[in-house]
């Protein structure tokens, strides 16, 4: 009995924290402009925020972790790949994210979305570059002792570079209003992100973004990364609904890079995010 009452309130506890494929932020880089990266975004974890800026890489993996909210029990995990193809066909990537809550080994919930996508610059000259990206995913949720359900969902994402310093960006996230279930249909959340990036000097950039999903809710973010010296970059950040207040940095030795970034929300617990990636 003490063990269900404990289970019971170990869900009850993910459904307030945690909505069901809610945009947790995949990335340490994005956590630290503050979610604010659909401009940014030019790493394999393009894949979950803009997938046109897979553009910007040739070769590269990224694999992620955190406890969301600091909970233990909810384990949240990434990785993103990308590849360039030959012939200026674009590049490709493949990614996944997975989130567990589990207790004493038993896995009470869990939803995993695999990803496959595509981007491909369109227009490019000496002063301006205009990529395109698609994204389709296969989302999966199941709970203890239930049917596991399925949906497969769109993301768009368009990226313009003007004079190598300002990047206007936007990005729809499941553009078909994908449904999971059959009679208990959940609406699989759709947003359109609008994001401006600047880089007034080589070593500074900063992001602004509102995002909006269908169902009526608008997020405001904004973010800024300044490399003092080249192995290291720094990056604080805001969000809005809900109020997060972000920091994080970034280390690189050679092709290797390590992303860590903090995020404190006033009401719930502090998430701690680690990125690991390799460019080939």
């Amino acid at each position: 009995m003490k063990k269900l009452i404990i289970i019971t309130v170990i869900l009850i506890q993910s459904v307030l924290l945690l909505a069901v494929f809610d945009d947790y932020q995949p990335s340490a880089a994005a956590r630290g402009f503050g979610g604010a990266y659909t401009a940014v975004a030019d790493d394999a974890n393009a894949i979950f925020f803009n997938p046109a800026g897979l553009t910007q890489h040739k070769f590269s993996a990224k694999v992620g972790f955190t406890y969301l909210n600091g909970q233990d029990y909810t384990e949240y995990k990434t990785l993103a790949c990308t590849y360039q193809l030959p012939d200026k066909l674009g590049n490709i990537a493949v990614g996944g994210r997975m989130l567990d809550v589990n207790y004493e080994d038993v896995s009470l919930m869990s939803e995993w979305t695999a990803s496959l996508a595509h981007a491909i610059t369109i227009m490019k000259d000496v002063h301006s570059q205009v990529s395109l990206g698609y994204t389709g995913n296969f989302y999966r949720l199941a709970f203890d002792g239930e049917d596991a359900e399925t949906a497969v969902g769109l993301d768009l994402g368009v990226v313009a570079l003007l004079h190598e310093r300002t990047k206007f960006a936007f990005a729809v996230t499941n553009i078909n209003q994908a449904k999971m279930g059959d009679e208990n249909q959940i609406d699989l959340p759709s947003k359109l992100a609008l994001g401006i990036a600047y880089t007034p000097y080589d070593m500074v950039t900063t992001s602004i973004e509102v995002k909006k999903d269908f169902a009526q809710e608008t997020e405001f973010m904004g973010g800024v990364e300044a490399r003092p010296f080249e192995p290291l970059a720094l990056r604080f950040g805001v969000h809005q609904n809900p109020a997060t207040y972000n920091a994080g940095a970034s280390f690189y030795l050679q092709n290797l890079e390590i992303d860590y970034s903090f995020t404190f929300h006033a009401v719930l617990p502090s998430t701690h995010f680690v990125n690991l990636g390799y460019s080939f």
